[in-house]
């Protein structure tokens, strides 16, 4: 292993400490087992992609990745965008296992906010319980909150998400399309933007050239890089620090940057290594179940999106909660059949009045008859009662219609409910106008609080 100063692991493990260092992970650290060996999940779906397409892999470089394979199914006439179905496939059918790399990282429980340059959910999966936000350019995503008030880690994926749509970075002129879009103070995502700023970013194996990882760099800052910013920027990874045209501009004009001339895997499992030697007794914070949030309906986090339903919705809803924090919402959301008893009832009468929104999940199944008496019309009761005492004009309950033949203010609800302006989402599928809605009002509610 190349010798590291002392002085820089104990700088950084105090910063990580202090909870004032966000890791910035790109490709080099995301592998794949392949052969009895870890080979960059990169390589590995561009050759499974060029194999489904049916490409000449003579016609590509020695260890190409996806961008030449995409560049060459253009060249052959091929339609891009059929591609990224085809990735995301590859993706959620081969249920890979995240890398050790990743896992160290995870492990570390001061680290609750990362950012992924990569478009797969290896690092979310090391974590455990934690939130996923995917940015582009046509759809501008945030963070639900600073980061000091996060609730559990996130990982936000500043080039996108696999997903069946366009809207994640597959090649070079994705990436260039990304880095452009982030340009623009409009759809910057300005929470994540000032949480770069102030503070230290740790950047393992972002697989940037030259002139890129300069370009990145200020568009992360915000600020000329010569300028002093009493924060660091750490380099690791094989392409950066071995990039001497690089590692002179840094050295000459970002004397706030460190260049790490390590492995980024090894860099990853030193500082775990590190970090739980100088704190043996959160040993069991290293464990996975130690991500896990408090059980469902102990604490409704102040300012979340509070979502009711029936059992019998529970797939709709599932969808409806997943939909809203893809979109970098928080929600509460109890995946389990809802408990009765004097404890539970009088936390989801606190958890009411801390949300910033009510989304009862209205449907044909739970206005049957032999619901009349079922637990859930107790949330909604005690919302419809909340929102009695809440200014008119104020949204609180929103309710969300999952069967198109349903019209609030003909069926037997809550008062408020009938009077409030109710969002058709079939099956529970959240559409982006509904998204923004939702943002705007969770912004305003925040906003009244902070004048409070």
């Amino acid at each position: 292993m190349t010798a590291v100063p002392e002085s820089f692991w104990d700088n950084l493990l105090d910063y990580i400490q202090e909870g004032t260092v966000v890791p910035v992970i790109g490709s080099e650290l995301v592998t794949v087992r392949e052969a009895e060996r870890d080979v960059p999940l990169d390589g590995w779906l561009a050759r499974k992609l060029a194999a489904d397409l049916g490409l000449p892999t003579e016609e590509l470089p020695e260890g190409f990745g996806l961008n030449e394979v995409v560049a060459l199914h253009l060249r052959n006439r091929g339609e891009r965008e059929e591609l990224y179905p085809m990735i995301h496939r590859r993706l959620k059918n081969a249920a890979l296992p995240p890398p050790e790399p990743l896992k160290a990282l995870a492990s570390i429980p001061k680290l609750d906010l990362f950012v992924s340059l990569t478009f797969d959910s290896l690092l979310a999966d090391a974590l455990g319980p934690s939130q996923q936000i995917a940015y582009s350019p046509n759809t501008v995503r945030d963070l639900p909150s600073p980061k000091s008030d996060l609730r559990q880690p996130v990982v936000f994926h500043l080039l996108g998400k696999a997903s069946a749509s366009p809207e994640y970075a597959i090649c070079d002129e994705d990436l260039l399309e990304f880095l452009h879009g982030l340009q623009d103070k409009q759809r910057q995502p300005k929470t994540l933007f000032d949480e770069l700023r102030g503070n230290h970013l740790l950047f393992l194996g972002c697989g940037f050239g030259d002139w890129l990882a300069r370009f990145f760099l200020r568009t992360a800052r915000s600020l000329e890089l010569s300028q002093k910013r009493r924060r660091w920027d750490v380099l690791v990874g094989d392409r950066m620090a071995h990039d001497a045209g690089l590692v002179l501009f840094l050295e000459s004009f970002s004397a706030d940057t460190r260049v790490v001339s390590l492995a980024a895997a090894d860099f990853a499992t030193e500082l775990a290594r590190r970090w739980h030697a100088a704190h043996p007794s959160a040993a069991a914070a290293a464990e996975p179940q130690s991500r896990e949030m408090e059980p469902a309906g102990k604490t409704v986090p102040s300012g979340a999106i509070f979502i009711s339903y029936a059992s019998e919705d529970l797939e709709a809803a599932s969808r409806l909660a997943e939909g809203l924090r893809a979109t970098g919402l928080e929600v509460w959301f109890d995946k389990n059949a809802l408990q009765m008893g004097d404890d539970w009832a009088r936390s989801i009468r606190r958890g009411i009045e801390r949300c910033s929104l009510f989304l009862p999940v209205i449907s044909q199944r739970s206005l049957g008859e032999e619901n009349r008496r079922r637990y859930f019309w107790r949330e909604w009761n005690d919302a419809d009662d909340f929102a009695r005492g809440i200014a008119p004009g104020e949204a609180f309950i929103i309710p969300i219609v999952i069967d198109d033949d349903i019209r609030i203010d003909r069926v037997s609800l809550p008062g408020s409910f009938q009077k409030a302006q109710g969002t058709s989402l079939p099956s529970g599928t959240v559409t982006p106008g509904v998204a923004d809605r939702l943002k705007e009002l969770v912004r305003d509610f925040h906003r009244r609080q902070r004048a409070a």
